[in-house]
C-alpha cells in the first residue's frame, strides 16, 4: 500500500485509493469532552499482559511496528468479546504540542501509542478488517516528563540503527506492562476505524484518560527515525482529525 503523510500521498488523497478512507466512521476524531455522554455501565478494562511476547520490530517508510506473539488479553469495558494483542506502534509529530492522531478538546500531545488487539473470534486479520468489532485499538497519550521511561528507552535504543525494510528481534524483551498507565478504569470509547489505509471501518476504540510519561529527549530520538525523509512526513506521522457525525462517545468517568 502506498501512502504516507507528505503533499503527494498524504491523507487528503487517501480516498482515491482507498475508498474507506471517505466512511462516515473515520478516525482520528477530536474528543469534544463537552458532547461526551457518561455510561455508568462502562466497566474498569481488563488488560493482561503478562503472557504477551514483543517478537520483532519492522521498520517501515514512516513508523514502526512491534509486533506481539503469546496471549495479551483485553476484555471487559465496552468489550463483548476477547481480544489479543497482535502489535503496538506510535504517532508523533515535530513539536511538543502536536502529534497525537486524537484530540482532546483541541488539544493534541506530542505522541499517542496504538495497542492493536484482534478479536478471538476472527483469528485473522483479513476477516477481523470486515467486521465493525474486528480490532480494539487502546489509545495511550504520551507526556513529556523530567523521567525517562524504562520501556520506551529500550524501543527507542533499537530503532537507533534501523532502517526502511529492517527487522530486529527484540532483545532483552519488553515488559509491555510497564507502558501501559496505572489507571485502566477512565476511558474514552466510539466506533472507529483504522488510522491508516486501508481505512477500515473495523475498530473499537479505546482511549485512556491517563497518559503515560517519557523524556524529553527520548522523544527527540523517536523524531529522528527518518528525520532525513523530505517526502515521507515521516516527523509528522498522524492522520488529521476526521468528523464525529452521528457518532456517539461515551466516557466511563464525569469528564464534562
Amino acid at each position: 500500500m502506498t501512502f504516507d503523510y507528505g503533499e503527494a500521498n498524504g491523507p487528503h488523497t487517501w480516498p482515491v485509493k482507498f475508498p474507506a478512507a471517505a466512511g462516515k466512521k473515520q478516525s482520528p476524531i477530536n474528543l469534544n469532552t463537552s458532547c461526551v455522554t457518561y455510561d455508568k455501565t462502562l466497566s474498569r478494562l481488563s488488560i493482561d499482559l503478562s503472557c504477551a511476547v514483543p517478537q520483532k520490530i519492522s521498520m517501515g517508510p514512516h513508523n514502526f511496528h512491534v509486533h506481539v506473539g503469546g496471549n495479551g488479553v483485553l476484555k471487559s469495558g465496552p468489550l463483548t468479546s476477547e481480544y489479543r494483542l497482535v502489535q503496538f506502534h506510535f504517532h508523533w509529530g515535530s513539536g511538543n504540542t502536536w502529534g497525537s492522531e486524537h484530540l482532546v478538546n483541541g488539544v493534541s500531545s506530542p505522541a499517542e501509542l496504538h495497542c492493536v488487539f484482534l478479536n478471538n473470534n476472527y483469528g485473522k486479520n483479513e476477516v477481523a478488517l470486515t467486521n465493525p468489532d474486528g480490532f480494539t485499538v487502546v489509545g495511550i497519550f504520551l507526556q513529556i516528563g523530567n523521567q525517562p521511561n524504562s520501556t520506551f528507552e529500550k524501543l527507542v535504543s533499537a530503532l537507533s540503527n534501523m532502517r526502511n525494510g529492517d527487522e530486529k528481534t527484540i532483545e532483552p524483551e519488553l515488559d509491555l506492562r510497564t507502558l501501559l498507565p496505572n489507571d485502566l478504569s477512565k476511558y474514552y470509547t466510539y466506533p472507529g476505524s483504522l488510522t491508516t489505509p486501508p481505512c477500515s471501518e473495523c475498530v473499537t476504540w479505546i482511549l485512556l484518560d491517563e497518559p503515560i510519561v517519557v523524556s524529553e529527549d527520548q522523544i527527540d530520538r523517536l523524531r529522528q527515525m527518518h528525520a532525513d525523509c523530505t517526502v515521507c512526513g515521516s516527523t509528522d506521522n498522524f492522520r488529521p482529525i476526521c468528523p464525529l457525525g452521528s457518532r456517539r462517545v461515551r466516557s466511563s468517568f464525569p469528564c464534562s
